[in-house]
């Protein structure tokens, strides 16, 4: 059952119904859930989905072919002599009636027909107002470049570009209905919005014998997780992997990853620009003093316990699982304690999205300081500014109330700021909060049934 997305199905479906050309790209990291969209999008439509393969410029003409057959009623082994034929035919077919053509993962036809681009450009030109053509791959870099870049072909001729991410807050507790307030949470620090995760739960299992069946263990979908998420642009496997196994270990910088991995700096860095382009790694900003300073992070939780706990656990795993599982659970324990506060940015984007703070603020983002005018480090789970009003976050998920000593901990380290920014205190407590915490109008408290009462 397809689940979520519905505003890029309204977007879609509202260009659909137009009646005018379009072309559109759709583009997004490896099972983001690019392809489920589209086909969801395809139902019940005169549409033509194409799946190109990685194989070489005749494969994929054949392999069109046979599809295209279907609907123009010819013989099913018939080849066209060229794409040019095939796109000509297409429109011919498409002349009364809207037709919707879909060619997915389109870089991989490119990279064996360098002339493919130009055909597609003749062949938007060419087509009347029934043709709707959508291009998408996960290759986001050459997707971007060849709208964006002046000398391609199909420079200046998409009608819309979609960027297909990980589902939104709402949109992923879709996937966990039946599940306890505890689970959900559970799960999203693990899987957060990502579809092809979320998809593949047990619901009549645990959540730790989930992690156990999905993740360590070598028949489980997961247990090669680099090679299904991966951009194909990322050939270079094992200096990938050494790299996101270092920043798993927490070496984020460019240099403490180079000095881990004794590979060069300039190396790292055009590696980590894949990555990041890849949607798999994001740069972010600590301050020292009033000196800035990047620093990289896993955007992908699970791709980041999979560094931590089962990449240099896979041949332990085939021995015996169980065993495996058992010493890398205080991974997984302390993996879900510091992944709440990546459900908790999750939330206030939703009520952000909704228009349910005070004001729309931008995205929520950790804040770190590691040299400060309090005289120690500063860093606070999440904050957002938008003119004088300062949105400041706190996450906790342990087995004790927040109370008024946490509370004020807090409020010392947003002295950081300006004092003349309005302060707005957002507090998630998984185990609850003392009565004596004091209520004040710039604060406001969650519990997990707060978070999930959708």
């Amino acid at each position: 059952m397809f689940l979520g997305r519905k505003k890029e199905l309204a977007e879609l479906e509202r260009r659909y119904i137009s009646n005018k050309k379009e072309f559109g790209i759709v583009w997004g990291r490896r099972r983001i859930g690019k392809t489920s969209l589209i086909n969801e999008f395809c139902q019940n439509k005169n549409a033509l989905m194409f799946q190109a393969k990685q194989d070489n410029a005749f494969g994929n003409l054949r392999s069109f072919s046979y599809e295209l057959n279907k609907l123009l009623k010819l013989p099913k082994n018939y080849v066209f002599s060229s794409w040019e034929e095939a796109f000509d035919s297409i429109i011919d077919f498409a002349e009364k009636k809207r037709f919707l053509l879909v060619i997915d993962e389109y870089p991989y036809i490119v990279s064996q027909d360098s002339s493919f681009s130009s055909v597609l450009q003749n062949f938007i030109d060419k087509a009347g107002e029934n043709i709707f053509l959508i291009l998408s791959g996960s290759n986001i870099s050459f997707l971007k470049e060849q709208i964006n870049d002046e000398k391609s072909p199909l420079y200046k001729r998409k009608t819309f570009a979609m960027e297909i991410k990980k589902l939104g807050f709402e949109e992923a507790c879709l996937f966990l209905s039946d599940f306890s307030n505890e689970d959900k949470c559970n799960y999203l620090t693990l899987m957060l919005g990502y579809p092809y995760y979320l998809s593949a739960i047990n619901h009549d299992i645990s959540f730790e014998d989930n992690v156990l069946n999905l993740i360590c263990n070598e028949y489980g979908i997961f247990f090669d997780l680099p090679n299904q998420v991966l951009s194909n642009s990322t050939k270079c496997q094992d200096v990938y992997n050494a790299i996101l196994r270092s920043i798993a270990y927490r070496h984020r910088s460019i240099q403490a990853i180079s000095d881990d991995i004794h590979e060069e700096t300039g190396k790292v860095s055009k590696y980590l620009e894949t990555l990041i382009n890849s949607e798999i790694v994001e740069k972010r900003t600590t301050f020292m003093g009033n000196k800035k300073t990047n620093y990289y992070e896993i955007s992908d939780p699970m791709m980041k316990f999979w560094y931590k706990a089962v990449f240099e656990n896979q041949a332990r795993i085939k021995m015996n699982k169980e065993v495996v599982f058992e010493s890398i659970k205080p991974i997984l324990n302390d993996f879900v304690c510091h992944g709440f506060e990546d459900v908790c940015k999750e939330f206030l984007d939703y009520l952000n999205r909704k228009g349910k703070l005070k004001y729309l603020f931008p995205t929520v983002q950790n804040y770190k300081a590691e040299k400060s005018i309090l005289g120690r480090s500063v860093e606070i789970d999440g904050m957002a500014r938008v003119d004088d009003e300062l949105l400041v976050v706190e996450c906790k998920y342990r087995n004790q109330l927040f109370n008024n000593s946490m509370f004020e901990h807090l409020v010392e380290s947003a002295s950081i700021f300006p004092d003349k920014l309005n302060r707005h205190y957002y507090i998630f407590s998984k185990s609850g909060f003392e009565k004596k915490l004091k209520r004040r109008n710039d604060l406001s408290t969650f519990t997990l049934d707060d978070i999930f009462k959708l």
